[in-house]
């Protein structure tokens, strides 16, 4: 489980221009950072995912501790604003 995996999780800013330069970066991500913002903010999953991000995170991931689903829906199929 990577919650186990203990990765450690680093923070950068890079110039907008080198941040979404990365190939790693959802592209859905960039549309949202406005224009004006110059540097852009990057969480790094060591091994695992890096992408623009503003929240607040901890050092490594074995500091999120236990997780419980408690429930799972599949949604596949509905349509935007029906009820189901």
């Amino acid at each position: 489980m990577e919650i186990d995996a203990d990765r450690r999780i680093d923070v950068r800013v890079l110039p907008r221009e080198e941040a979404f330069a990365l190939p790693d970066i959802i592209r859905t991500a960039t549309n949202l950072v406005p224009p004006e913002v110059k540097d852009v903010r990057i969480v790094d999953i060591v091994g695992l995912d890096q992408q623009a991000d503003g929240g607040t995170h901890v050092a490594s991931t074995r500091q999120v501790g236990r997780i419980e689903v408690v429930k799972v829906e599949n949604n596949r199929g509905r349509q935007g604003g029906e009820q189901g």
